[in-house]
């Protein structure tokens, strides 16, 4: 018989549906292929329990070991971590007994590397010991409701798992009160209530519980973020596809992104209104993009032709506000991900207009963001964000849900001149920059409680604080110029680039001079089609096939591909410059020069030859290539600027006082 245990109302808003507590079925197979990685906070049942003496053998640091059933699977090698015995103790968690079959919330849990649980020999290994270290008990008094099959921790047995069934028990309100006692045998037991539904009616299911292994659902909730449609090319070189994403919040404050593509698109475009309420069935389930998905969802949606889209007529409130805050400091650790920020506006640059590469208008403004930290990062806001903007937003907290952290020039490497010592050589990350992706959404003097701290220490103590930044342009700063100054000697002895740990490669500045270039294959016919480079092949007189877009026109474009040696003082290496940063270099567009080429040989040979044997700062990627098996350094240039002679001499002379520091 269940019996009462205190639950707060919070904990019922976060955990009930619809009045039930439903156990998280197949749980632990989602954890397995996770790798332990998975944010989701399962409610399992206990069919077991344990409690272990203190240093017990085997199990020092654990006060209770636990079975576990989410329904589909349960799982033995999971132990309470002995900082929680207190709490076990208070709890009395006995598993299947009288008063035992208790639901928990597990809040915190991750696997022992250094244990398993049942090793006999290599060919037992044992399954992966669990060790829990926060759980919430949310109700007990129970009898088992699904034993489930065992889980061993091999998530290749159970890859292709799909629940069929969802178990959960009716849940009372804590504002309602619910006598403890004695079942009465003259009263019959109450029927189960069916989950409430939304409008129309039918069965709704959490946003939280979308897998790929729940076949049939049917969510419910509020458009929370709609995006404009877009039109980009698609993959296969067919042409353009239309796409459309938006993202639905349900009741529980649960949230995923839905996507469609070409009719589809159209489609859903034409129904989803921002701030209106929306059930939806019949979608893809697929792995999150969690570069460009900010719902903190481990999936999503895509639109197919079984989907179905109608209005629900119950309102579902708006939700409210709430952030996993990453503090400033921390955003290295981040790269690529899609992060939750919560700082102070401390400088604004103005509007920035500009023509792209592309022959399109762009528009972006600069945002500098301060927490208490020290730490300074740099937010990109683009279009009508950036025109928008709170021109008076500098001193004013501002939060941001789902910001993208992009990073210039990778992982790069602080260390001398001339010499490699781990004496003063130490790992920093690059230059690290904040996006508001699609689904971004940014808020001045939010309602939050830490703005007021936040406020305060602003006010306070920022004119003290010593700022760290950890944002510089694609070219770098007087930082960044001192950080990756290399000699050529050093980058080839030390084979710079050539690490496993730097999947882009390593960049780098270097003070050198063109001393011989290869002015015959310095360009190279292009296809004439718009965002395509590739290389065509001439089939006749004025013929130029494609095989990339597969097509075949009547004329081309002229794009650079240069092949030259850089040269200074400790060496040379050849690099290779393509047209984004030739054209820059040599101060003339591939096209002109072409031209240029057809009609006067000479001068052309004069524009690509008259950048050697001057000294200019180069900014390099040194990155591995691989081609027919052969593996080999490849050298790119990014840009190519002046030589800044008062930072070049600073950091000689401290690198000559480094050098004397050294120990021979």
């Amino acid at each position: 018989m269940a019996t009462t245990v205190s639950v707060t109302p919070q904990q019922y808003r976060k955990y009930s549906v619809d009045g039930e507590l439903r156990l998280s079925t197949g749980f632990f197979q989602r954890y397995f292929e996770s790798d332990g990685t998975t944010t989701e906070v399962p409610i399992l049942q206990v069919s077991l329990a344990k409690k272990l003496g203190e240093g017990m053998a085997g199990w020092p640091d654990s006060c209770l070991r636990l079975r576990l059933t989410d329904g589909a699977f349960h799982y033995s090698g999971l132990f309470v971590v002995r900082s929680l015995e207190a709490q076990c103790d208070r709890d009395n968690l006995v598993g299947n007994a009288e008063n035992g079959g208790e639901i928990i919330a597990v809040t915190k849990m991750y696997i022992n590397p250094s244990g398993c649980v049942g090793k006999k020999d290599e060919k037992t290994p044992g399954k992966p010991m669990l060790m829990i270290a926060g759980y919430e008990l949310l109700s007990r008094g129970h009898p088992i409701l699904a034993v489930g099959v065992s889980h061993d921790g091999d998530k290749t047995k159970f890859a292709n798992f799909k629940p069929t069934q969802v178990h959960s028990v009716p849940w009372n309100d804590p504002n309602s009160t619910v006598a403890k006692g004695p079942a009465q045998p003259s009263r019959p037991p109450a029927p189960r209530r069916q989950p409430q539904s939304f409008g129309s009616g039918g069965n709704v299911t959490p946003i939280n519980m979308i897998t790929p292994y729940v076949s049939k659902w049917r969510i419910c909730g509020l458009c929370t973020a709609k995006d404009e449609m877009k039109t980009t090319k698609a993959r296969s070189g067919a042409g353009d596809m239309k796409v459309f994403s938006f993202e639905i919040t349900d009741k529980d404050g649960s949230a995923i992104r839905i996507t469609g593509f070409n009719d589809a698109a159209e489609r859903a475009y034409s129904i989803i209104q921002t701030d209106c309420s929306y059930y939806i069935s019949g979608c893809t389930v697929k792995q999150a993009n969690k570069r460009f998905n900010t719902t903190g969802h481990d999936y999503e949606l895509s639109i197919n032709a079984n989907t179905e889209i109608a209005p629900c007529h119950d309102q579902i409130p708006k939700p409210v506000l709430v952030l996993k805050i990453c503090p400033l400091d921390s955003i290295p650790s981040h790269k690529d991900e899609n992060i939750d920020v919560l700082a102070v506006v401390d400088k604004m640059d103005p509007v920035n207009k500009f023509i792209s590469r592309q022959g399109r208008e762009c528009v972006k403004r600069d945002v500098h963001l301060i927490d208490q930290s020290g730490t300074v990062v740099q937010l990109t806001l683009w279009g009508d964000q950036a025109e928008n903007f709170d021109e008076h937003a500098v001193g004013q907290v501002m939060s941001i849900k789902g910001a993208l952290v992009k990073e210039w020039n990778g992982m790069l490497q602080l260390c001398s001149l001339f010499y490699y010592s781990t004496n003063f050589g130490m790992w920093v990350s690059g230059a690290f920059s904040l996006a508001v992706a699609s689904g971004s959404k940014i808020e001045l003097s939010p309602q939050l409680d830490e703005v007021p701290a936040l406020y305060e220490w602003y006010t306070n103590e920022r004119a003290t604080v010593d700022a760290k930044t950890i944002s510089m342009a694609a070219s770098g700063g007087a930082d960044a110029f001192a950080r990756d100054l290399r000699f050529i000697g050093t980058a080839t002895a030390l084979q710079l680039g050539n690490e496993a740990a730097l999947a882009n490669g390593r960049y780098m500045n270097l003070k050198a001079m063109i001393t011989t270039i290869k002015t015959d294959t310095a360009l190279y016919q292009s296809c004439s089609n718009e965002g395509c480079s590739k290389k065509v092949v001439q089939l006749g007189a004025d013929q130029y096939r494609c095989e990339k877009c597969d097509s075949t026109n009547d004329t081309f474009k002229w794009a650079y591909m240069v092949q030259a040696e850089l040269t200074d003082l400790s060496g040379s290496l050849w690099v290779t410059m393509f047209s984004s940063s030739a054209a820059k270099v040599f101060g003339m567009e591939a096209q002109k020069l072409g031209e240029l080429k057809e009609i006067d040989k000479e001068a052309y040979d004069k524009v690509l030859t008259g950048m050697c044997f001057k000294y200019f700062n180069w900014r390099i990627n040194a990155k591995t290539n691989t081609y027919n098996d052969e593996t080999r350094m490849r050298y790119s240039v990014l840009g190519c600027d002046p030589v800044p002679y008062d930072r070049y001499i600073t950091q000689l002379e401290q690198t000559l006082e480094k050098l004397e520091q050294l120990q021979c």
